[in-house]
């Protein structure tokens, strides 16, 4: 059977039957890299979808869209499919078609409250389904204080198999992070003119991703910074646990604190008198045992010697509130 005839044959599904299945599991990449935060990418996948709800007219959402790219704005073509649960209402405001991209417009409106701020974020929670293996991006573009609205834009990269005029896309939500807290501070309590050479390390480290030059099997991922039991708190939900030379590397290692429920993450850099930045060389994440809690450590190609010139920095994003539930999800066809 095509994956097109499957796709529609089995539309009625609801989504969190489909995750139950284990149909493959979409897999996103750490957003919170400098060089990746700009879009949280993740992996398309062969899956199902529900009928689209009833339509509404939003067109100021529509509207809004020309203040951040009256370009893409005018290529928009309107959907206007709704969804609404928990107070919080969901739309499909435009999308089209343009070459090998799909570009698509989400509005998001609290209708009872103001649990919609400038700083929601959808975590990890938001899927994307399309009838072939694709893959995506969705970040916030803009948030409009007097009506609550949110704008999402997503870009959709296609690979082999190209959507087409009448194919469909579901995309869902079952978390929204609000009111998330942005820090960016000097990290004062590392001084660079005493950092030592580590010799202990975690020992089996729970390695659950990376970035920038990050291999699982390299020599690196087995010589980790065994945590501090009493580090230095950075921030609400981030803490400094260890500092030290590995192999002629600098390692920093931060805790992020229960991070499925409040997406708490950041990255550190270094930077010279000038206010030039030096990225790290590659970090790697690994669970904490009571596996809510994320160790984050970030390796620095950078002598001893060299470090003198340099300032150690940190910007983080936390949120100290519990995300609001739900079941949103749109289902609607491209046009032409």
């Amino acid at each position: 059977m095509k994956a097109e005839i499957l796709y529609e044959a089995i539309s009625e599904i609801n989504p969190k039957y489909i995750e139950e299945a284990d149909m493959r599991v979409i897999t996103k990449i750490n957003p919170w890299k400098r060089f990746l935060v700009a879009a949280a990418c993740l992996i398309l996948c062969i899956s199902l979808s529900i009928p689209a709800l009833a339509a509404t007219d939003n067109s100021f959402a529509y509207e809004l869209l020309y203040t951040v790219s009256p370009e893409l704005a005018q290529n928009l073509k309107p959907v206007r499919e709704t969804c609404e649960d928990n107070g919080i209402k969901m739309e499909v405001v435009a999308a089209s078609i343009e070459g090998d991209t799909v570009n698509i417009l989400l509005a998001m409106q609290d209708m009872t409250g103001n649990r919609i701020t400038a700083s929601s974020d959808l975590m990890d929670s938001y899927s994307i389904h399309t009838p072939y293996d694709q893959t995506a991006c969705c970040q916030l573009e803009k948030y409009d204080s007097e009506t609550g609205i949110a704008l999402w834009s997503i870009t959709i990269d296609q690979a082999e198999s190209k959507l087409k005029p009448g194919d469909k896309i579901t995309f869902s939500v079952s978390e929204i992070l609000s009111r998330k807290e942005h820090t960016e501070i000097k990290l004062d309590s590392i001084d660079v003119s005493n950092i030592i050479e580590t010799t202990e390390f975690t020992v089996d480290p729970q390695i659950r991703g990376g970035a920038g030059n990050f291999d699982e099997d390299s020599m690196e991922c087995k010589r980790l910074l065994l945590p501090e039991e009493n580090g230095y708190k950075l921030c609400d939900g981030v803490t400094l646990t260890g500092t030290g030379m590995v192999d002629g590397k600098l390692h920093i290692q931060c805790k992020y604190d229960d991070i499925l429920n409040t997406d708490n993450h950041g990255y550190i850099y270094l930077k010279n008198s000038s206010g030039e930045v030096d990225e790290y060389y590659s970090s790697i994440s690994f669970w904490a045992d009571n596996k809510t809690d994320s160790y984050e450590e970030y390796i620095f190609d950078i002598s001893y010697d060299e470090l003198a010139e340099f300032e150690i920095w940190g910007e983080f994003w936390t949120c100290n509130n519990a995300p609001i539930q739900g079941e949103w999800q749109v289902t609607f066809t491209i046009s032409e």
